[in-house]
């Protein structure tokens, strides 16, 4: 095909002309802009869908409204013949803590004679409500050791005979990572001693 040379800006303005002959400007130059969008209004939120976002917004800014007793690491345990709103009352803080004892770092055959010990102490001072912190157990491969273990020297060893009722602590007291017990200063009866406690036990510690 044959190429034609550019054309130069006179020739560019002559050809311009040439087609504009005969238009007739318009009167104004106001330019047409089209109109501004308008964004939808969104839908007003079910109010119960308001309340879940604020619940959860609070959840997740200050930890308002978790409950361990509502997670799969929650436990608890009645001795036989208790009432089930002990262990309640205990897990809301009913109870006053009158003393606590950290396992942490300590292999289980270490920690039960020393579990054994300060529970035996706390009686001894007609301790009613103790703490006793474990952790959760979140770096063991399968499932928490010494959470576990409290768990059973608290309800098939010879402390049971001493244990009201046990359950998970609350958030400001360590939650699922310590364990709550009330104690009692007269042991069990033997009939009693026979019986099984009533367990919550987490799925994940079984």
């Amino acid at each position: 095909a044959e190429r034609h040379p550019p054309l130069t800006r006179q020739q560019e303005a002559d050809l311009f002309a040439r087609a504009m002959e005969g238009v007739t400007p318009l009167r104004h130059n106001h330019h047409w802009r089209p109109p501004p969008r308008r964004n939808s209004p969104s839908p007003p939120l079910d109010h119960d869908i308001q309340d879940g976002v604020a619940a959860l917004d609070r959840l997740v800014r200050t930890g308002q409204g978790f409950r361990v007793a509502q997670t799969d690491e929650y436990m608890e345990a009645i001795a036989p013949g208790v009432n089930p709103r002990i262990a309640q009352r205990l897990h809301q803080g009913r109870y006053t803590i009158q003393d606590h004892i950290d396992l942490h770092g300590l292999f289980a055959r270490e920690a039960e004679p020393v579990l054994r010990a300060f529970l035996r102490q706390s009686i001894a001072r007609g301790c009613q409500a103790v703490l006793i912190i474990h952790g959760r157990g979140l770096k063991s491969p399968q499932k928490p050791v010494l959470k576990v273990k409290v768990f059973e020297w608290l309800t098939r060893g010879p402390l049971r005979s001493h244990v009201v009722a046990l359950t998970s602590a609350r958030t400001c007291d360590g939650g699922a990572g310590a364990t709550y017990v009330l104690l009692r200063r007269r042991p069990l009866t033997r009939y009693r001693r026979k019986k099984p406690f009533d367990k919550k036990q987490l799925d994940r510690t079984q």
